[in-house]
């Protein structure tokens, strides 16, 4: 979304112009999604304001995931407030409540292709309907699933919008975000970004293009890593519930998903007060294709109060895992190993659910 470099004989003879790292990162991801052109932006959250921004008027009306956390949750609730928009939060992964969210002044439904911790996929064929049929904008965060899982676009959104941090950026050098969709779209959100300000560094995008070379790759054994992990999770008996999705689960996704990713979620019995072993055992020694786990009720959802966390069902026991590219096996016996220790012990620690 740059402007274009005249290709004269004198500029092909010059070094790289200014940002054509951008440029090719640019499009090579908008290949990704089947679409012509695409926006890198220095943040997931300024990408999505930017998109949110354009996409509505002062008076406009969106609907969010409930699983939206902060900081982005914030701006939606306050500096969009401030703007003149509202903001109401439904359970996107259920396309009737979308529907009865629907106002006469909506203008647009944003949810995440996944939800993240609880992973329940979003309808997303069914929520592009009730948006055409309302003359709604669809826009999707894909972070949790990237292109090689799911092409949004192809099911009726209208701008796609994801992270760089999880699955696009190989080597975690990166922080930015990448944005693509419907022609139409891009030149309104390439004007909010600019508003906003902050460029992604020349070297960035160059790393960023590198890594998405190998997308299809790593996330086939994430993937893979990701299915092996959860069936070791459900036969063990320190673990109340996995949170995988699987085709079985979610038939209908055969249509439109490769896989559901290397994200899963798990909650530990109540029995089990001290998580340190656990979570330890999850960690590769925080190499860039490794594993790492987290707390959802410790981090990205601890702006919310205990009963909201509890009505979505995020728990203290529950567990966030991204698997790694490498090692999945060697992860699970770990894994087995500190769920067997916690179980036995079943006392304190320092980090109590």
């Amino acid at each position: 979304m740059r402007p274009s470099t005249p290709t004269t004989a004198a500029a092909t003879a010059s070094p790289a112009p200014a940002h054509e790292p951008a440029r090719r990162v640019e499009d090579a991801f908008a290949a990704l999604h089947g679409a012509d052109t695409a926006l890198l932006v220095p943040g997931v959250v300024a990408a999505t304001t930017a998109t949110l921004r354009a996409l509505t008027n002062p008076g406009g009306h969106i609907i969010a995931s409930d699983q939206t956390a902060d900081p982005l949750r914030g701006v939606l609730t306050q500096e969009l407030a401030g703007l003149g928009r509202t903001v109401t939060f439904v359970d996107s992964t259920d396309a009737d409540a979308v529907l009865t969210a629907v106002r006469p002044e909506t203008q647009v439904v944003y949810t995440q292709s996944l939800s993240d911790p609880l992973m329940r996929p979003a309808p997303l064929n069914e929520i592009a309907i009730h948006a055409q049929m309302n003359d709604l904008l669809l826009v999707v965060d894909n972070t949790a699933l990237s292109p090689a899982e799911l092409r949004p676009l192809e099911t009726g959104a209208v701008i796609v919008i994801e992270d760089t941090a999880l699955y696009l950026d190989g080597w975690g050098d990166v922080g930015a975000a990448l944005v693509t969709g419907l022609d139409r779209y891009l030149p309104r959100i390439a004007e909010q970004c600019a508003r906003l300000g902050g460029e992604v560094p020349d070297w960035s995008a160059h790393l960023l293009e590198r890594s998405l070379s190998t997308l299809q790759l790593r996330l086939t054994a994430q993937r893979d890593g990701a299915d092996r992990v959860a069936s070791m999770l459900r036969a063990h008996p320190a673990v109340r519930a996995v949170h995988r999705p699987s085709f079985d689960e979610a038939p209908w996704a055969l249509e439109t998903h490769q896989g559901f990713g290397g994200l899963l979620a798990f909650e530990v019995v109540p029995e089990i007060h001290d998580l340190n072993g656990v979570l330890a055992a999850c960690d590769d020694g925080h190499t860039p294709l490794g594993s790492t786990a987290r707390l959802p009720a410790r981090t990205s959802h601890a702006h919310l109060s205990e009963r909201v966390r509890r009505e979505l069902g995020i728990t203290r026991r529950l567990v966030r895992l991204a698997v790694g590219v490498t090692g999945a096996d060697a992860l699970s016996g770990r894994l087995r190993r500190a769920l067997d220790t916690a179980l036995a012990q079943r006392n304190g620690g320092d980090e109590r659910c």
